[in-house]
């Protein structure tokens, strides 16, 4: 995957764009981490106040990641030919766990280069 560089407004920290270009480097390995990421930001977009770390709509305040990305993201991410899992992100068994993304549940994500992403924000 080839990066590109975009000149904007639009600022992101140094610690979490180094977190960001870790997945983006290991996207092809970890298609259910960047699908989780893509959905979390797409969904934060339309719904500013929705924290997207309860990820699932069975939680206090939360929201189905997986329905909005088996409805939106993958079929975009499929139809533009973007890595991207059969069905969704959601299912990969270390993303699915009934946990919000919070630095006390993040160890059940693997690979703790990914886990940054979640644990740190």
């Amino acid at each position: 995957m080839e990066k590109v560089s975009v000149e904007s407004d639009f600022f992101i920290e140094d610690s979490i764009k180094s977190r960001l270009d870790i997945i983006l480097d290991n996207s092809e390995r970890s298609k259910g981490v960047l699908t989780v990421l893509i959905t979390s930001v797409v969904y934060k977009y339309f719904n500013p106040s929705q924290d997207v770390r309860y990820h699932q709509s069975n939680m206090q305040n939360g929201y189905s990641g997986r329905s909005f990305d088996t409805k939106y993201v993958t079929p975009f991410l499929r139809k533009y030919e973007f890595s991207s899992m059969s069905e969704s992100g959601w299912l990969t068994r270390s993303l699915e766990q009934p946990y919000p993304y919070i630095r006390l549940q993040g160890k059940n994500i693997t690979k703790r280069s990914r886990r940054s992403f979640f644990i740190n924000s």
